[in-house]
């Protein structure tokens, strides 16, 4: 992140200044490892690397990174621009970023078993909330359950799913009925904070007999 701080008579940028401060082996800041430039920071780090080393971390979505992992998403790689899609970008200097996206293109397809010339993917997503994100925002429109955090207000109209509480168990009759009734062509399935098990199962039976996709 850039900071600019205006003085009376000229612009000061930290970064520029910093960069501008040349040791006497020649050395600059942009050298200098995170122990040395900012010890602070690289001490509450090793507290939270000390932290998850000494406790068993029960949510799958935090288990620990590799270390090929770590070296990929804090390389230089970071440093650039890469707006769009591959061959399509909105900034130059993007001939290897394509070659990276393409390859991981090309493993996604392979490990699904899914054909490259009637299939294509993204692989941009970071987690699991901008993947959602993406396919609400492409497959749902905003009055039929599109995304916008799973909701949709107007003056007259007010879809609400996340704010609401459900304090009971899943009424696997009732859904069928309402399956049956409003044909969705899609069901998702699928809870973090749901303590009990899901008969997906019962689910996939009442997609099968209506033609729907089931997500989970």
């Amino acid at each position: 992140m850039l900071f600019e701080f205006m003085t009376k008579n000229d612009l000061f940028c930290p970064w520029n200044h910093m960069q501008l401060q040349i040791l006497g082996d020649g050395s600059s800041f942009l050298d200098y490892g995170l122990s040395e430039a900012d010890p602070e920071v690289r001490a509450i780090i090793d507290k939270e690397k000390d932290r998850q080393f000494k406790s068993l971390e029960l949510i799958a979505s935090e288990n620990f990174t590799s270390r090929a992992v770590m070296e990929a998403v804090g390389s230089c790689l970071t440093n650039k621009y890469s707006e769009g899609l591959p061959g399509k970008r909105y900034y130059g200097g993007n001939e290897y970023i394509d070659e990276l996206e393409t390859l991981c293109q090309q493993r996604a397809l392979a490990t699904f078993h899914v054909d490259g010339n009637k299939w294509g993917v993204n692989v941009q997503a970071l987690s699991s909330s901008p993947a959602n994100f993406a396919v609400f925002t492409a497959g749902l429109d905003l009055p039929h359950g599109g995304h916008l955090s799973h909701g949709f207000v107007t003056p007259k109209k007010r879809v609400s799913a996340t704010s609401i509480y459900f304090e009971c168990l899943i009424d696997y009759d009732m859904l069928e009925k309402i399956t049956t009734l409003f044909r969705p062509k899609l069901i998702i399935v699928g809870a973090s904070a749901y303590p009990r098990d899901i008969d997906y199962p019962c689910m996939r039976k009442v997609c099968f007999v209506l033609m729907h996709f089931l997500e989970l």
